[in-house]
């Protein structure tokens, strides 16, 4: 996350340790499921960068909001930057869904704090390499609709499954089959949002689980198709000074789908199914950033 940033984000040291505080809540802070967890992490967080920066003030970097997005300095112009104020992500955001409900279906979304920190949150992941999202959170808490919204912000085509009667492994295979294409092949970046009530069959988890773990899915193409993937890559790979061997032209293809392709799984915590996924799915927790 610190990484992201450049020298116009980061002018003192104190900067430096703003943008550190932010990026551990957003790593470890976001995790976390319960108030007494997130004020004890807070605590701790607060006494460790006391002793830790004895010259640095540190109310200026718990200042709220604490907030560095992509979208800082307006949407189209990528820059890592801090947030001001509330006022200034309202101006932001409410311009980006305005320009969103132009050219999609219409979202009535009430940006309050909470929908935009999360919003910020869910972005920030889509503009991070290989940037999986895990999204928790209980039926109707808008776990969609924000992400569409980060979505667009990062310009992100957002794709869906449909299900209808008697969708099965075949047919998401096919839809998947159709998703990597876009984004190996015309390069389009994408994100893959699926929710619990479009897990029709557990076993569709075991395709997800190796979409997140390695990119790899079994049976995905036919010869053929393989054929002509390979064909079509081989010039990008001699172009990038690679070999262009049929082993090194499938994992650039590979490469470039996991660079293009992010998947967001909006999954709700009541009952024990989600504790189960993630015991039966590890990637499901282990390649995703949780929000």
């Amino acid at each position: 996350g610190i990484l992201f940033s450049n020298g116009e984000c980061v002018k003192a040291t104190k900067d430096l340790v703003r943008l550190y505080v932010h990026e551990a809540e957003r790593v470890y802070g976001d995790k976390l499921v319960n108030g007494d967890d997130i004020d004890s992490f807070q605590k701790i967080f607060r006494d460790t960068v006391k002793k830790n920066f004895t010259d640095v003030d540190e109310e200026f970097c718990f200042r709220r909001p604490l907030i560095y997005t992509h979208f800082s300095t307006g949407i189209g112009d990528p820059k890592y930057m801090p947030i001001d104020n509330w006022q200034q992500l309202t101006r932001l955001l409410t311009d980006a869904l305005e320009n969103y409900n132009e050219v999609n279906a219409s979202m009535n979304l009430v940006l309050f704090e909470d929908a935009m920190m999360h919003i910020c949150r869910i972005n920030r992941i889509l503009e991070s390499p290989r940037g999986n999202a895990l999204l928790v959170g209980v039926g109707g808490s808008g776990k969609q609709s924000l992400s569409r919204l980060a979505a667009f912000v990062s310009a992100q085509e957002v794709f869906q499954i449909t299900i209808r009667k008697g969708y099965g492994i075949a047919d998401l295979k096919l839809d998947l089959n159709t998703l990597y294409m876009r984004a190996g092949i015309k390069n389009i970046p994408t994100v893959f949002l699926m929710t619990d009530a479009q897990v029709a069959d557990e076993k569709f988890l075991v395709l997800i689980n190796d979409m997140l773990a390695s990119g790899e899915i079994n049976g995905l193409f036919t010869d053929d198709e393989t054929t002509e993937i390979l064909a079509s890559v081989k010039n990008e790979v001699r172009a990038q000074g690679i070999e262009d061997t049929k082993e090194n032209c499938w994992r650039y293809f590979i490469d470039k789908v996991r660079r293009n392709l992010k998947i967001v799984l909006c999954f709700s915590p009541v009952g024990a199914t989600l504790r189960v996924r993630a015991r039966r799915f590890p990637a499901l927790v282990n390649c995703t950033n949780i929000d």
